[in-house]
């Protein structure tokens, strides 16, 4: 029988911070991609068209804006909100491109990229809201 071992999956400060900044920075370049836009984009998710392009990326840029705002002024709350607004984005943005893509040969691969920081930003704001240090 193999024991466990002693080794604990907790990242060093440095790169935790890394990861920590990743999380705020990914609904801020997605926004971007929604303002800027792409040559011959592909049309909107019915979640999309419920509101102008623009709005959402404007609504994603801020929402990581003011998180990196209170990691920076090192207001926890002001974190918790951005993060909290990231989680609340990115995951309804998720469903609608997965509610679009998901069918019996696949599609998961980019509504799971969506979820994935939307599940981490609520994760992070989550962890920051009960560790008050």
């Amino acid at each position: 029988m193999i024991g466990r071992g002693h080794w604990r999956p907790l990242l060093p400060p440095r790169w935790r911070n890394v990861t920590t900044i990743v999380i705020p920075l990914s609904p801020i370049v997605v926004g971007a991609d929604y303002l800027l836009g792409e040559p011959g984009p592909p049309p909107p998710t019915a979640i999309e068209g419920a509101a102008p392009i623009w709005l959402w990326g404007l609504l994603l840029i801020t929402a990581g804006l003011t998180a990196f705002a209170g990691y920076l002024g090192q207001w926890r709350h002001v974190a918790i909100v951005g993060l909290h607004l990231s989680g609340a984005l990115m995951l309804t943005l998720g469903i609608g491109v997965a509610a679009e893509t998901l069918d019996t040969t696949g599609g998961f691969r980019l509504p799971w990229l969506y979820l994935a920081v939307g599940i981490a930003s609520w994760a992070a704001a989550i962890g920051f809201s009960t560790n008050r240090a």
